[in-house]
């Protein structure tokens, strides 16, 4: 009967920790950009993007728990945000073709493949602004993320939009800064878990006296 009770800080703490792997992964995995393309690497990029998303859905419970049942700011984070990490995971499909393709570097096709993936990460930015955006809002509204946080989430909402307004850079510092988020975040939810079972605890002993 306690199996319940003592499985929800384990997965709480997974979902949370999610978080932290998806951040220091993709940044190992994606270095500063001038490698030459390695399957391990590539491997790992993957993985960390898909990691993102039970993250997502981790912080998106917390805020629909404080917003209530009339709230809709938490769906919407959850919503864009798993729309900008798809438009990421899927700006590794034209690398990844053309590396089983063999084209070489230089030709049109390459260059082609390259640019669609350029655009991919590019255009990932506008809904990760709304996830963070949306974030910043609940959590300053419903007060489920501390105020330094929450403003964190706003000031990254303000970068992916000005970063995504220029629509052929390569350049995406502001991928940087919203990775550096999401790593506080799930540090800050993490430590939060091992807060949580003891009172838990306390409610179930009362529950079964």
């Amino acid at each position: 009967m306690n199996q319940p009770t003592l499985s929800r800080p384990m997965f709480s703490r997974l979902g949370a920790a999610c978080g932290a792997v998806f951040a220091v992964v993709l940044v190992a995995a994606n270095g500063d950009g001038s490698q030459p393309f390695s399957g391990p690497r590539a491997i790992a990029g993957i993985a960390a993007l898909t990691l993102a998303v039970p993250f997502l859905a981790y912080l998106c419970g917390v805020l629909r728990t404080a917003e209530g049942a009339d709230g809709w700011l938490a769906g919407a984070a959850l919503a864009a945000g798993v729309t900008g990490i798809t438009l990421k995971l899927g700006s590794g499909a034209p690398e990844l073709a053309m590396v089983r393709a063999h084209l070489a570097a230089g030709t049109p096709l390459h260059t082609a493949l390259d640019a669609i993936a350029g655009a991919a990460t590019v255009l990932s930015l506008y809904p990760l602004a709304v996830f963070c955006a949306a974030t910043a809002i609940a959590g300053f509204r419903s007060r489920a993320l501390p105020r330094w946080l929450a403003a964190g989430a706003a000031v990254t909402a303000v970068a992916l939009a000005v970063n995504g307004a220029f629509l052929r850079t390569d350049f995406v510092p502001a991928l940087l800064l919203f990775a550096l988020w999401t790593l506080l975040a799930s540090v800050h939810l993490l430590r939060r878990t091992w807060r949580q079972p003891a009172p838990a605890a306390a409610a179930a002993a009362v529950a079964r006296a």
